[in-house]
């Protein structure tokens, strides 16, 4: 039973809210011969869950990669209640799938949870989760310390730990105003990584906050962290890698390595060569994944690529 091609059109399809820590997978996309993925724990658990004869597939709508975590992704998936005889009954609500596959997940011990399920189909028969979705939010972590041996093990695959620079800390107000002439709507080749399959570099970001939070170092609880910064990116869609060359560069311009101006003529370069060592994967996390009222059917705007 395939999620992506719709059975018949009584068939129920239900969106799944999920998190996952991302260190525990190969990325979101089941691939073949790689059996730790996002996609693959979530279609054992639906398959067990339901007792179907073939297995069932879910479709997501942001295929985060190897080491990337999310607070709030999302994936569709159909499948009708039956009894063993093959008689169909009254639907599953989404409540009671929620329940039912995490226990299948807990089994499994897979590190994801479905943290909220609703009927879709109700209320828009053609509805699919990543061609819907009308705007993705990521946020990256990065600590900054004085420790030589990375960082805390405990923040070792949830943040990029940074060497602090001679004052100690990223420069933050230098950083927003990069961000700043990064917002809105460009040509991202100079922030999109190779393999990218977009067929255009043009991207809407539609805000990059950067906030910073002062840890009491060298308290025990500090962890060797003097400074926690949080870049939070929002846009319909996203180039390959983008957030993660992004976070780069705004770390390069808090490090004074590089200046706003550099960053504008980066972006201007349309060149990916040129951009400074992309933000390991770690310190990324998909915030949130979001949909019209009533999951209502996207307006045809702009691309429906999303960041891998």
């Amino acid at each position: 039973m395939v999620a992506s091609k719709r059975i018949a059109a009584a068939v129920p399809r239900y969106l799944a809210f999920l998190e996952y820590d991302g260190a525990r997978f190969r990325g979101f996309q089941r691939q073949c011969g790689v059996a730790a993925t996002v996609q693959g724990a979530l279609d054992e658990a639906l398959t067990a869950f339901t007792g179907a004869r073939g297995a069932i597939e879910c479709v997501g709508s942001s295929r985060t990669d190897v080491g990337v975590h999310a607070l709030r992704n999302s994936a569709h998936f159909d499948f009708a209640r039956t009894t063993k005889d093959g008689t169909t009954v009254e639907p599953h609500d989404g409540a009671s799938v929620r329940r039912g596959v995490n226990y299948h997940l807990r089994k499994l011990g897979a590190a994801v949870r479905v943290t909220e399920c609703v009927r879709v189909d109700e209320m828009n028969p053609k509805f699919h989760a990543r061609h819907d979705a009308v705007a993705r939010r990521y946020r990256y972590d990065i600590l900054v310390g004085e420790r030589d041996d990375g960082g805390s093990l405990f923040d070792a695959e949830r943040a990029w730990y940074v060497r602090a620079t001679c004052d100690g800390r990223l420069n933050v107000d230098a950083m927003r105003d990069a961000a700043a002439a990064l917002t809105g709507t460009h040509d991202f080749s100079s922030f999109r990584a190779n393999g990218c399959q977009a067929s255009s570099p043009v991207r809407t970001l539609t805000s990059i906050d950067v906030k910073e939070e002062l840890t009491e170092w060298p308290a025990a609880e500090a962890r060797g962290t003097k400074q926690k910064i949080s870049i939070a990116v929002a846009a319909p869609s996203f180039l390959y890698h983008q957030v993660r060359l992004l976070a780069g560069a705004l770390k390069a311009v808090g490090a004074n390595d590089l200046t706003v101006k550099d960053v504008q003529e980066l972006l201007e370069a349309k060149d990916v060569a040129r951009a400074p060592q992309m933000a390991p994967a770690h310190g990324l996390y998909l915030a949130d994944v979001a949909y019209l009222e009533n999951y209502a059917v996207r307006p045809a705007y702009g691309a429906r690529d999303e960041d891998a």
